[in-house]
């Protein structure tokens, strides 16, 4: 082998050695910050050991953390295991939602930063230092579900890419994930908008637009995401009645200008073509122009009713 074979050779080992490292340390170098970990807990009696556990193992990872579960009126042993592990325990009677029992975690919590995860073993909690590896950067750190291996519903993805959809609309950038429940932010930033969580499912919806459209540094890294263990509390009857209802919060409160201008703008201007050729032929206005105008003006003022609203909540 010639000297400048070898010499590059040797080249390339070094250059793959140090891009190891560079990666290793990104990963490893977290700051030696507090951090609460939520996990919500409803008959979860299967998997909350081993979740705790696989929490437990990056411990080391920050410089104080502390593991609350919220038992969401659980009727199998959720709470009775969870006594027997290494946390704080926040018990709820009767099932208040994902959202409620975030919150309730969120007050109760003392760390600078909190890590939100499910408790069914969906999620890749080995993944834990790949999230905290960017606080010091970013507010909210975002597990996307956009990896090899992601074990997601169809209809479940159905409604995720229609609010996906709306959410870049209203953020004006692309939204890899929208309501992963894998996440680590500052909640300092969190409790700003506390009062805008909703008790069900759209919690993790609603923090991550208003983290993005209120200018936060927020960032997405694609994980895996597997298939449950136990039984989905998801019921679809009710979850259908509750995106519904979602979308027309995200509507009110994020960007209601992007909302409400475009049609108000167009039944305005639909409304005058139609008065124009009424009154050209038959020297009248007619009813539906005159409908038409007014549903508009009145659904330009709701947008700017609602941005007013906006705009001091921000302050």
């Amino acid at each position: 082998m010639s000297s400048d074979a070898r010499s590059q050779i040797c080249a390339l080992f070094l250059t793959t050695i140090s891009d190891f490292a560079t990666s290793q340390t990104s990963i490893m170098s977290v700051p030696q910050t507090s951090v609460s970990v939520l996990i919500p807990a409803c008959n979860e009696e299967g998997a909350l050991a081993n979740t705790i556990a696989a929490i437990e193992k990056h411990r080391a990872v920050f410089g104080e953390m502390e593991i609350i579960v919220i038992n969401d009126g659980s009727s199998d042993r959720t709470g009775e295991v969870a006594r027997t592990l290494p946390v704080t325990l926040i018990e709820h009677e009767t099932n208040r939602g994902y959202g409620a029992s975030l919150k309730d975690g969120l007050q109760r919590a003392k760390g600078e930063y909190i890590l939100i995860a499910d408790a069914d073993g969906t999620y890749p909690l080995a993944d834990i230092p790949r999230l905290a590896a960017d606080i010091p950067t970013f507010d909210m750190v975002i597990g996307a579900r956009t990896g090899d291996l992601v074990k997601i519903p169809f209809l479940r993805r159905l409604g995720k890419w229609i609010l996906t959809q709306l959410a870049e609309y209203l953020s004006r950038q692309k939204i890899p994930d929208l309501n992963s429940g894998f996440r680590i932010f500052r909640k300092d930033v969190a409790m700003r908008f506390f009062a805008m969580y909703p008790d069900g499912f759209s919690f993790t919806t609603t923090i991550t637009l208003a983290m993005l459209t209120n200018h936060y540094r927020v960032k997405f890294f694609p994980i895996n995401y597997h298939k449950r263990v136990g039984k989905s509390s998801i019921n679809p009857v009710r979850d259908f009645l509750n995106f519904t209802i979602l979308i027309i919060r995200i509507c009110a409160c994020f960007k209601p200008l992007y909302v409400f201008v475009p049609p108000a703008l167009l039944l305005i201007a639909l409304g005058i073509l139609k008065g124009a050729i009424d009154y050209s032929q038959h020297h009248y206005l007619g009813g539906l122009s005159i409908t038409m105008t007014l549903t508009g003006i009145q659904t330009l003022f709701i947008g700017l009713l609602a941005d007013l609203i906006d705009q001091r909540m921000k302050l």
